[in-house]
């Protein structure tokens, strides 16, 4: 139930990515969660009754449109992998817990070619991100092919946020609102087109930097019911940024070398 507006703490939001039945020996970052965790955590999440947020109620909550909850969070899963559909949303259907599903637009039907392992992850096709349940996943823009965002050129930042924008609206027949940017990278210049594109938010991995980078917390392969948590801890996000912000930096200087070979 929905207490008194702004009497709650602020929405935790969750970031996931891939998904699997058993782990996976060649996932070197961790980002293929087994489906019975993912079980676990979002029953740990509503037995101690926090309130799942769709994309539309967590923008009226953070607008102070809508009575913010005592205990919330907001899914989002990046990457729009085919396990996505395959084994997290009948979890989260059956739990009634809506997600936001950010899609490297120009790589639909592909595979994730930033990633070199595990390889050749297949992404979901147009016309499976049409079939999906539009009142349990909200699809946002990752991009256009999971492309670093700071220190783009304006052509560079108009194919990765204004053509990834109209070309998922041509596929779900309304403009999405969200925005992730790959990889968490982006500046001021990149966050201006953004804005500029008409998205409603965009979400960050680290930083806060207004509306146009907004934090979240990961949730990775390594994590148990009790770390994760930890992670719904007040202050956990802040702890974890000064964590973890050296393996992200470390990740981005890999694919950077990648792409140079």
């Amino acid at each position: 139930m929905i207490g008194a507006l702004g009497g709650g703490r602020q929405p935790v939001i969750f970031m996931y990515h891939g998904f699997c039945e058993s782990r996976l020996s060649n996932d070197p970052e961790n980002l293929f969660v087994e489906v019975s965790a993912l079980q676990a955590q979002m029953r740990f999440l509503l037995d101690r009754g926090w309130t799942p947020l769709t994309l539309d109620q967590w923008l009226d909550v953070r607008a102070g449109l809508r009575p913010r909850p005592p205990k919330s969070f907001l899914l989002t899963i990046d990457d729009a992998f085919v396990s996505v559909a395959d084994l997290a949303l009948p979890v989260l259907a059956r739990l009634g817990v809506p997600c936001v599903l950010f899609v490297p637009v120009g790589l639909t039907g592909r595979t994730a070619e930033w990633l070199p392992d595990p390889p050749d992850v297949p992404i979901l096709s147009r016309e499976r991100l049409l079939a999906l349940d539009g009142s349990l996943v909200d699809l946002g823009v990752h991009g256009w092919d999971h492309t670093p965002m700071s220190r783009s050129d304006t052509h560079g930042l108009s194919l990765q946020v204004e053509r990834s924008r109209e070309e998922l609206a041509s596929v779900t027949d309304r403009p999405p609102r969200a925005f992730a940017y790959p990889f968490g990278d982006h500046d001021e210049q990149a966050r201006a087109a953004v804005a500029g594109a008409g998205f409603d938010v965009a979400f960050s991995v680290f930083d806060d930097v207004g509306t146009m980078a907004v934090s979240r917390v990961d949730v990775n392969a390594t994590d148990t019911v009790r770390s994760f948590r930890v992670k719904t801890l007040p202050g956990y996000r802040r702890l974890w940024r000064m964590a973890q912000h050296v393996a992200f930096a470390r990740r981005l200087l890999r694919v950077a070398l990648t792409r140079g070979q």
